[in-house]
């Protein structure tokens, strides 16, 4: 099979990594001034392609994107709407994001934003306690892989935790399911601290907004590692400006680089993190990329498929 490949930011590792575990297959690195077969090419591996990578390629049936998150890739120009697209759903993200959701966790069950803001008062707030784990209520948005991994790892640190869905889903112990639109607001009311781990569709964007954290309690923290496009920027400011919200944690932007001029930069209860929460490992995207191709062979249909209607 010739599989035509491009990954924006690859060094050759993905390349070589994914070359190594499928050697009867003949990936074409893709170029503007190559000289390709089209007519042969019936599957790709992608990530951020220019605009001209999908153009004329009459037999391409599969689409391996290098990525959990594929909002972004489902845009691309000239992308068929016939060919099956498959996403990674952890190649070593599961971890990553548990880690960092952890800490930013910890940062507002501690108060750590508090302490920061007193420092530079040099004001020794000694006054601050912590509230126990046991009584912090963590909602996580999305109930998929990470978000499973995410809550498992906050349930065995002892904090209370619940995950919201569009429909039920079995969660691992401690952790309880809530879903649908309806109980989207009682949710809100009873997360002390907010994680966003959903994928980016027409129906997420902008869900973290002013009316969700007016139904949160009074000092809750936000903390966003899934899309940019999840946050209303300025309902966000406006929380932590009356108190609403205590602080917010981000690692996604609407624009990245995030631009000099934005707010968020210098607004003294956020934390920014430059989308880092947690991304692909090399060894681990192509292990699953291969047994994807592998599953696909076999007339099988492989974890990760994406729905074009839902957009994940």
């Amino acid at each position: 099979m010739k599989i035509l490949y491009y990954c924006e930011g690859d060094s050759g590792n993905l390349l070589s990594a994914l070359q190594a575990r499928l050697p009867s297959h003949d990936i074409i690195e893709w170029s503007a001034d190559a000289v390709i077969a089209k007519s042969e090419i019936t599957a790709a591996i992608a990530w951020m392609p220019p605009e001209a990578f999908f153009d004329d390629l009459p037999n391409l049936t599969h689409v391996y994107a290098v990525a959990a998150g594929v909002d972004h890739f489902m845009k691309t120009a000239g992308l068929p709407a016939d060919v099956d697209v498959i996403r990674l759903t952890d190649a070593g993200m599961g971890q990553q994001m548990a880690e960092y959701v952890l800490y930013g966790v910890l940062h507002a069950q501690r108060q750590m934003h508090e302490f920061q803001l007193a420092q530079l008062e040099k004001h020794w707030a000694h006054h601050l306690d912590a509230r126990a784990a046991t009584d912090t209520r963590i909602g996580i948005l999305g109930a998929g892989q990470l978000g499973r991994i995410v809550a498992e790892r906050l349930a065995l640190n002892r904090f209370t935790v619940s995950c919201w869905s569009r429909g039920q889903k079995k969660l691992p112990a401690g952790v309880t399911s809530v879903f649908g639109g309806e109980a989207l607001p009682e949710f809100a009311s009873s997360s002390d601290i907010l994680v966003c781990l959903l994928p980016l569709t027409v129906e997420t964007t902008g869900i973290l907004n002013g009316d969700l954290f007016k139904q949160m309690p009074r000092g809750a923290f936000v903390i966003n590692p899934g899309r940019g496009g999840h946050l209303v920027d300025k309902d966000l400011q406006d929380a932590l400006d009356t108190g609403q919200l205590s602080g917010a944690m981000l690692d996604v932007f609407h624009e990245e680089p995030l631009p000099d001029t934005h707010p968020f930069w210098e607004h003294p209860r956020v934390l920014i993190t430059p989308h880092i929460a947690a991304k692909s490992l090399v060894n681990e995207s192509a292990d699953q990329i291969a047994d994807s191709i592998a599953c696909v062979a076999r007339g099988e249909q492989p974890a990760g498929i994406v729905d074009r209607h839902r957009g994940y």
